[in-house]
């Protein structure tokens, strides 16, 4: 047997999927105990400009009972159990997920208004200096932990290497937060969280089939 050899690395996919041009919806209907609502908004890849200040964006919107969505969804109007706010290291553009589960008695719809009015109170210029320093001090925090174990460096190394394209760019990271402004929380806000950049599914409880009678199940 022979080593194979080396050959030049495949060309760059440059495929990308065209922007969303409309508000889709679903309804998933099963037996559930609750209702479950999740709105996905397409974003840009890890690598993109934009991914710091989305990163901000969702430590003031979702980080923590003190945030605004939980304050808002859980702890004033109780309109919910919960409320998250998610968005995944991607190579390509990806989704950021908010995901919630309505309380008894209380109509999806009415907790999906609530998140998108939160949304547009941080386009209109609701958010304050005091909530993006928090903002940046909470995702700081989570960066410095996890560069004091040898797993979380080695883990931020290769993610930096293969969703970033540059392993030293993770050198950077504390400053790309810093330098984030509260109008690039707001740039960004109205850039993705838009009506037709999302899709909105719920799943709504329906009762469970009733159970065949004994004497006529087969044997």
């Amino acid at each position: 047997m022979e080593p194979i050899p080396a050959h030049a690395p495949p060309p760059k996919v440059t495929t990308r999927e065209p922007a969303q041009i409309g508000e889709r919806r679903l309804t998933v209907k099963k037996f559930a105990q609750l209702p479950i609502l999740m709105v996905a908004y397409h974003v840009p890849e890890a690598a993109h400009p934009d991914y710091y200040a989305l990163r901000v964006l969702q430590a003031i919107l979702f980080a923590g009972q003190s945030s605004r969505m939980y304050q808002r969804l859980v702890d004033k109007d109780q309109l919910a159990l919960s409320v998250r706010g998610s968005m995944q290291f991607a190579l390509d553009p990806t989704l950021f997920i908010v995901s919630s589960q309505p309380k008894s008695g209380v109509a999806p719809q009415i907790v999906e208004n609530a998140i998108y009015e939160e949304f547009e109170k941080a386009k209109s210029g609701g958010v304050t200096e005091q909530e993006l320093e928090k903002a940046k001090n909470i995702l700081l925090a989570q960066f410095y932990r996890q560069m004091k174990t040898d797993n979380g460096r080695a883990n931020a190394i290769g993610t930096y290497e293969v969703f970033f394209g540059d392993y030293r760019k993770l050198y950077a990271a504390a400053s790309e937060y810093q330098r984030i402004t509260v109008g690039d929380v707001r740039r960004v806000a109205a850039a993705y969280f838009e009506e037709k950049n999302r899709t909105v599914a719920t799943l709504m409880p329906e009762s469970q089939a009733p159970s065949a009678p004994l004497d006529t199940v087969p044997a």
